[in-house]
């Protein structure tokens, strides 16, 4: 296992250790602004991934406007949860990571959004064509994308990673991807005891 790998598999158990500490207080953040972008955004009713999905609070959202909701996430923990809270499409979760998700091929070019929110600072800098390669093998031509990532610099001791994010290369990487960036907004956290600032970037997919 490469050192990315262990900073990627060090997170994932991070978060398998912690999951029913932190479901509550996720489900608990205010996310009205970053659930507007949703809304201003997604086709209405669009079948939509949620890639690292966490506590299933944006899946709930988006279910409850109508939109059929898909997830995969790297805890075994959140997805038992998400099947669990979601039992009547509960074949909709899957346990898996960027860089490559292993989810069902008939799933590749079927989603007409796909959205990761607070995931990016997470992922090795290396990790990023891959990643971006991932995702956009399943999305359609013409769909959305939403990327919510932290910018602030964490001084917490934990087992999580966060990688300093280069904007501009993320976003010209997305380009080289085919796709382009439609919007992008700075927001404060949705838990109150954190001083961090986020970013949340929309992308339109445009070329295969």
């Amino acid at each position: 296992m490469n050192q990315d790998q262990n900073l990627i598999e060090s997170t994932i158990n991070y978060y398998d250790q912690t999951a029913q500490e932190l479901i509550p207080k996720y489900d608990a953040a205010e996310m009205s602004t970053l659930h507007h972008i949703f809304l201003e955004n997604l086709t209405p009713k669009a079948k939509t991934l949620d890639i690292g999905f966490g506590s299933g609070r944006d899946l709930a959202f988006l279910k409850d406007k109508g939109f059929e909701v898909w997830g995969v996430d790297p805890s075994q923990q959140f997805v038992d949860n998400a099947k669990n809270s979601f039992n009547d499409i509960s074949n909709h979760f899957f346990n898996s990571s960027l860089p490559v998700l292993n989810i069902p091929k008939e799933l590749q070019r079927s989603f007409d959004s796909i959205i990761l929110i607070a995931v990016w600072m997470h992922l090795p800098k290396s990790t990023y064509k891959s990643s971006i390669k991932s995702v956009c093998s399943f999305l359609k031509l013409h769909g959305k994308i939403i990327l919510s990532y932290s910018i602030t610099p964490r001084e917490e001791v934990s087992e999580r990673y966060f990688e300093n994010i280069d904007s501009k290369l993320l976003q010209s990487l997305f380009e080289e991807h085919g796709c382009t960036q439609v919007s992008r907004n700075t927001n404060t956290d949705g838990l109150d005891e954190r001083e961090i600032t986020w970013i949340t970037e929309v992308y339109n997919y445009d070329k295969l």
